[in-house]
């Protein structure tokens, strides 16, 4: 282990959004109108589900329907979850969205994948 005091860059690498408890529609619109102005093209976005307990069908259908709009100024998406199935779901929004998005289940892991992007 290092001496020296690690520096935290994620800030400077990707915007994050953080997901909490039952996630419904209201509470995602509200989520992505708060990062949606400080998206730029070339924008990578890191979206911290961990403390999600659970979301509506109507929220996942938006998700999926805001990306592809948002598409073409977001480079990448890392989603953060320790759920396998929800790393499958993932999966199945990037196909339907047409964002480059993928499941990590540690910030670490999401950082590296979304500097090579």
């Amino acid at each position: 282990m290092s001496p020296f005091p690690r520096l935290d860059l994620s800030r400077e690498i990707a915007e994050t959004l953080i997901l909490q408890g039952h996630l419904d529609l209201a509470n995602l619109q509200g989520a992505l109108a708060e990062i949606e102005g400080r998206i730029t093209p070339g924008t990578k976005l890191i979206v911290d589900c961990n403390e999600m307990t659970d979301y509506d069908g109507d929220a996942r259908a938006h998700f999926v329907t805001w990306h592809r709009e948002h598409r073409e100024h977001i480079k990448a998406v890392a989603i953060l979850t320790h759920r396998p199935l929800w790393h499958m779901i993932v999966s199945a929004m990037a196909l339907a969205s047409g964002q480059r998005m993928k499941a990590f289940d540690t910030r670490e892991q999401a950082l590296e994948w979304l500097q090579t992007r």
